[in-house]
């Protein structure tokens, strides 16, 4: 009996010291609470600061910011509701103000803090550590819920637009047939295989698609076959880019929307347009029998704001939007459902389905749309209304990723440019939000930007500080997260006083160019992602604004070539340059062809659609536009490359669409421009808004033109 005792003594004092030491592990303070009536308060400014918190309060708004390691808290007088990390917390109980200082009930702390316990029945003792977000985004209850939230942003209670960010058939065959057996056509330049890009102009084995203007055109392809077969064009619609899959077209853009009111004045009738905000439109269309019928509209889907993005994966589409505030007005998310007639129905989504990131709210909203293409219907779509914004996405098979750059929310608070990152799992037409990070800085591109062996990259530009020795000057950096955004590793501070102007991540190899007065082509390695490094850089004049694998030893760089004169640098042509990193120490610039002058540059640059390559075919083509150093010739031609068995660049040829035009132009017509080079077998096409080409692919001979 004795020896029982004594083991549950024993076995109770190794408990109390577990627990004596788990408590002094964390940071404590002890407060004497007031009773006010008859419920229990805790003065603010004293409970926070003894956890070591910065406690700021604000006179204009009569709010208290308390801050520490990054944890922020927003209290306002007189108001039930705070922001705790960014999330509104109904706090059951306004605050009160005694003798000028400000008192929480403790049904509010409970909403902040993860424990407190009684010391005392007057003491009471809280420990450090707010409460977290349990791996969800909030969501809201209600519009009421909206407005408070929106109401501790004043700066975004106005007009707050955010900036933004690609032959007749013959036989017993069908077209799907026809369209499997032919591989040997060019397709769109995409950052990820099997992943399709939205894009201005599509090509199967049949038929060239493209945009001009507000309407669609059907091209029908093969020598001395070019016409026009189908023009899709509804009257205030204005396509920006469009998919292609076997028996469907997905066409995107944006849709003007009117209504017309009636109403009786003594005896007269009056009639009053009423204009709504445009709304993205999403149109589907069944192209199936494209030889002997025009494509069918089967169904449209769409919500009020702008096209930012779209991929393609198998028969999923994924979109991306944003909804813009009108000016003070609270934004009512919209869904937009058509049916084959275009008959348009409109539906609230409702404020209690609206989320929201945390720390990153602005009066606007971005929507996350997924399309099951083999079943258009309601239940084969997903939208997801989301308090915030967002301006370059990413995304592969799986996961999408989209960043907005930002900086403090809040008026009083020091600027602090970084880039938020919010991720999504794609999964047969769904996206579901996963988590949220934050890098310094911010990127360029989408090809800022990758996922590799269950982990993120993200390459940044930043100003520099104090702390790193580095104030007032531009850094770069490549930062490695993993599946919860969280930083693994990184590598920073690289070229002071330079930005990046490309980067491409091939694998575990991370090649970037950085740029002010000569081209730094870094490699970095990023094999193990706790610590990445630079293995090797080179120093040339120019910079690549687009990077592009030739094979596992060499890259391809698209930019300009510069030159100093009279101690400034300037541009003296587009570049086009080989980079031979078969040594990933000492990368070599093993070839480059310069083209044009000073004034030339390419859609390449800030276009990658616009790119065409193939190594099989042994082509690389690209848009160089080129104006003569007096201003009195312009053009903006297709320039033909391929390759010597070396590997080295060989200048094919040149084709121009300003021969084309019907009268002599001595001003530069842009719908003469080339805007896509693309082949079919042993036919290269070039597209202009006013021409459609048909080259011999080898030779380059002419063969047949088509006026758009």
């Amino acid at each position: 009996m004795k020896k029982t005792i004594m083991l549950l003594i024993t076995l109770m004092l190794v408990i109390v010291s577990i627990l004596t030491f788990a408590f002094t592990e964390n940071i404590y303070v002890d407060i004497q609470k007031s009773v006010h009536a008859n419920k229990d308060y805790i003065p603010l400014r004293k409970t926070f600061e003894g956890l070591g918190y910065t406690v700021t309060w604000q006179s204009k708004t009569r709010m208290v910011e308390i801050e520490k390691d990054n944890n922020i808290v927003y209290v306002r007088a007189d108001d039930q509701y705070l922001l705790r990390d960014g999330v509104l917390v109904d706090g059951m109980t306004p605050p009160i103000i005694i003798n000028g200082r400000m008192y929480l009930s403790l049904e509010t702390v409970g909403q902040i803090f993860e424990s407190y316990s009684f010391v005392t029945t007057t003491t009471i003792r809280f420990y450090d550590g707010l409460k977290g977000l349990n791996g969800e985004l909030p969501k809201l209850k209600s519009k009421a819920e909206y407005e408070k939230l929106m109401s501790f942003y004043p700066n975004q209670l106005a007009y707050d637009k955010i900036f933004i960010e690609d032959m007749p058939m013959t036989g017993m065959e069908t077209l799907d047939e026809v369209r499997e057996a032919e591989e040997d056509v060019s397709e769109t330049n995409t950052q990820v295989e099997g992943v399709d890009e939205a894009d201005i102009v599509k090509i199967d084995a049949n038929y060239i698609y493209a945009l001009r203007d507000e309407k669609l055109q059907v091209i029908t392809t093969g020598r001395n076959n070019l016409k026009v077969l189908h023009t899709i064009q509804e009257t205030g619609f204005y396509p920006q880019q469009f998919f292609i899959t076997s028996d469907k077209l997905v066409l995107i853009g944006n849709e003007t929307r009117t209504e017309i009111l009636t109403y009786e004045e003594g005896n007269r009738i009056m009639i009053a347009p009423v204009y709504k905000p445009d709304a993205l439109m999403i149109k589907c269309y069944d192209i199936k029998n494209l030889e002997n019928e025009a494509p069918k509209l089967i169904k449209s889907f769409g919500v009020e704001g702008d096209y930012l993005s779209a991929r393609l994966v198998e028969d999923y589409v994924y979109i991306v939007a944003n909804q813009y505030a009108h000016y003070l007005d609270p934004i009512m998310p919209i869904l937009l459902e058509g049916d084959a007639e275009n008959q348009i129905s409109s539906s609230e989504i409702g404020y209690e389905e609206l989320s929201y990131f945390p720390g990153h709210v602005n009066n606007n909203i971005v929507y996350t749309i997924g399309i099951n293409l083999n079943n258009l219907t309601l239940e084969g779509l997903d939208v997801d209304a989301y308090i915030g914004g967002g301006n370059i996405l990413y995304a592969d098979k799986d996961t999408l990723y989209l960043t907005m750059q930002t900086n403090s929310s809040m008026w009083w608070r020091d600027w602090n440019e970084s880039t938020d990152i919010f991720s999504f799992n794609l999964y047969q037409g769904t996206v579901d939000f996963k988590t949220k990070g934050n890098v310094p800085g911010y990127i360029i591109n989408q090809f800022a930007m990758d996922e590799y062996n269950d982990h993120f990259r993200i390459a940044t530009t930043r100003w520099g500080s104090e702390d790193v020795g580095l104030g007032n000057t531009t850094l770069n950096n490549l930062y490695i997260l993993d599946q919860d955004l969280n930083q693994t590793g990184a590598v920073e501070n690289l070229a002071p006083g330079e930005t990046i102007y490309s980067t491409r991540m091939i694998e575990d190899k991370v090649y970037m160019v950085t740029y002010r007065q000569v081209d730094p082509f870094y490699v970095i390695d990023t094999s193990n992602p706790i610590e990445p490094e630079v293995m090797g850089y080179l120093k040339i004049p120019g910079y690549s604004s687009y990077l592009h694998p030739y094979d596992d030893q060499t890259i391809i760089g698209v930019g300009m070539e510069t030159e100093i004169i009279g101690g400034r640098v300037v541009n003296s042509g587009v570049k086009i340059s080989l980079f031979d990193v078969s040594d990933f120490k000492n990368p070599v610039e093993k070839d480059k062809i310069i083209l044009g002058n000073g004034n030339s540059s390419t859609d390449v640059s800030y276009d990658h659609k616009a790119f065409l390559f193939n190594k099989e075919k042994n082509i690389l083509a690209i848009p160089v536009r080129v104006i003569s150093d007096n201003y009195v010739s312009y053009s903006n031609d297709a320039y033909i490359f391929n390759f010597t068995e070396e590997g080295m660049l060989n200048f094919k040829g040149m084709i121009t669409h300003n021969a084309l035009a019907e009268n002599v132009k001595t001003y530069y017509d842009y719908n003469d421009s080339v805007t896509r080079i693309m082949y079919i077998g042993n036919d290269l096409y070039t597209l202009s808004n006013n021409w459609l080409k048909l080259n011999d692919f080898e030779s380059l001979k002419l063969l047949d033109v088509l006026r758009r």
